[in-house]
């Protein structure tokens, strides 16, 4: 019998049926396998710059935005209707300024840098060193699939991600935050990941808050092009 077991036992790794995968143990597992599944740390760690360009509908009109990072502490986005301006958001690494149709709104310090944090496509590079506290909280289902749900907090805020079991990516993101008209309920769907320069990027977004929906697809990707200090000045 124990020598029937091993012949099953090898024949099973010979055919390359998979042992059955092991639980994480804790979130910062869960956030190292999604790490590891869009390019690694190294990777990650190695691009100095990123721009990209998207799209989006609303309500019939096309919407453009750009949105520059210039690692580790620098952001610049904007966005345009038919040409003209209608806001935009820059961080100089201290003061994040917020234009929105003539509206400024200016903040600083650690506020600043959580709200850049928001924007920025790694975040998770930087939690560990902010002390922002990580929770695996369990499975839940999304779009049909099995993902971990990782609850975030820090600075007072929560948020929580859900990472797809099979494949390690973050497939969703919700968080309820403060607007002109009292709380609401956001959730980001992040989807149909392509590979530039060897890192996994969702080039296609869905963005819900109450009754706004708005899909945002990635048009391009520029890594390490040089992005002059400059553009993100805050006059």
């Amino acid at each position: 019998m124990k020598h029937l077991v091993y012949v099953m036992s090898v024949l099973l790794c010979l055919t390359g049926v998979p042992a059955l995968a092991q639980e994480p143990a804790n979130a910062n597992e869960v956030v190292e396998k999604y790490l590891t599944a869009i390019g690694g740390r190294t990777r990650l760690k190695a691009i100095q710059d990123i721009t990209t360009t998207a799209t989006a509908d609303m309500q019939g009109r096309t919407m453009e935005m750009e949105a520059k990072y210039k690692m580790p502490n620098k952001f610049r986005q904007a966005s345009y209707v038919m040409g003209n301006e209608m806001g935009g958001t820059v961080y100089d690494g201290n003061k994040l300024l917020r234009n929105m149709r003539g509206q400024e709104q200016v903040k600083e310090g650690k506020e600043a840098f959580q709200e850049y944090l928001q924007n920025h496509p790694f975040p998770e590079l930087y939690y560990d060193s902010l002390g922002v506290e990580k929770k695996l909280v369990g499975k839940e289902s999304v779009d049909g699939r099995d993902a971990y749900k990782v609850e975030y907090t820090a600075g007072g805020r929560t948020w929580q991600d859900y990472f797809d079991v099979s494949s390690g990516l973050k497939v969703r993101r919700t968080a309820t935050v403060e607007t002109p008209r009292g709380k609401s309920d956001v959730a980001i769907t992040y989807e149909d990941y392509k590979e530039v320069n060897g890192i996994k990027y969702p080039f296609k977004r869905s963005q819900k808050s109450g009754q706004f929906e708005m899909v945002m697809e990635t048009q391009s990707i520029k890594i390490n092009k040089g992005i002059d200090d400059k553009q993100f000045r805050i006059k």
